[in-house]
């Protein structure tokens, strides 16, 4: 589901005279309405861009804050012309938990250094992606984390410090911004299991393709074919498979 607009900035508040630099985060709270833990997929949408002061790509520094864990350091999974970064790790919330996701500028920008100059601007979008099972010999079982839609709070912010020419911080102001339901209280569907049989690959990767809400991604795909060295099938065989796909992955054997 996509939860909110966002916007990342660190520069001038205005474009002509004087004015303050803008540091500006994106925060998100997720509240798990249900009594068992969910594994939370998030994801910044934007326009695939070239400049890199405009880009995520190693601009950005992300944390995740639940009641066990202090401000887990995470990362963007992207490059530099990626219109989508996936926060990594998946954020896991157990029930009746709240998560704090925060997503900032990262550089750090010293105003004295380098003139402030960044901003990217997307949308962000949750998933609740399904449980991966390994088993030996057979295959992998892709299991939804529920059986209906999952209850959430969703309350997302903007959150800014406006620093003066010398670096001193003038003010600090936060904005919460409407969520794309309109609603706080959201239901997000899981995304559909089934059972991969390494075996049959070429038939199975398409399936996928044709199931409906999955939103399919490079991480789960890797799981899939991790399954793969156990079960005998030739990697220039899947690897053509791949390529037919349009998927931009390869497989290859490695002493260890």
């Amino acid at each position: 589901m996509e939860v909110s607009s966002f916007e990342l900035i660190y520069k001038p508040q205005s474009p002509v005279g004087a004015a303050d630099t803008v540091l500006q985060g994106y925060f998100l709270n997720i509240t798990n309405l249900e009594d068992v833990p969910l594994r939370f997929s998030l994801s910044f949408v934007t326009s695939s861009v070239s400049d890199p002061d405009r880009s995520l790509f190693n601009n950005t520094t992300a944390f995740i804050d639940t009641a066990n864990s202090n401000n887990t350091a995470a990362s963007l999974l992207g490059s530099l012309t990626s219109s989508s970064f996936t926060l990594s790790p998946t954020v896991v919330i157990a029930p009746n938990e709240t998560a704090k996701i925060a997503l900032l500028p990262s550089d750090p920008f010293p105003v004295a250094v380098t003139p402030a100059n960044f901003e990217a601007r997307g949308y962000v979008r949750l998933r609740l992606p399904p449980n991966f099972r390994f088993s030996f010999p057979g295959g992998l079982s892709v299991e939804p984390q529920l059986d209906r839609p999952a209850r959430v709070l969703l309350t997302p912010q903007n959150r800014a410090t406006y620093l003066d020419s010398t670096g001193v911080i003038n003010d600090q102001t936060q904005s919460s911004l409407p969520t794309g339901s309109g609603a706080a209280l959201a239901e997000i569907e899981p995304e559909t299991g089934f059972f991969f049989n390494p075996g049959l690959i070429a038939t199975q990767l398409k399936e996928i393709g044709e199931i409906d809400n999955f939103d399919f991604d490079e991480r789960d795909l890797a799981m899939m074919l991790a399954a793969l060295p156990a079960s005998g099938v030739d990697f220039k065989d899947v690897n053509a498979v791949l390529k037919d796909a349009g998927i931009g992955m390869a497989l290859e054997s490695r002493k260890t």
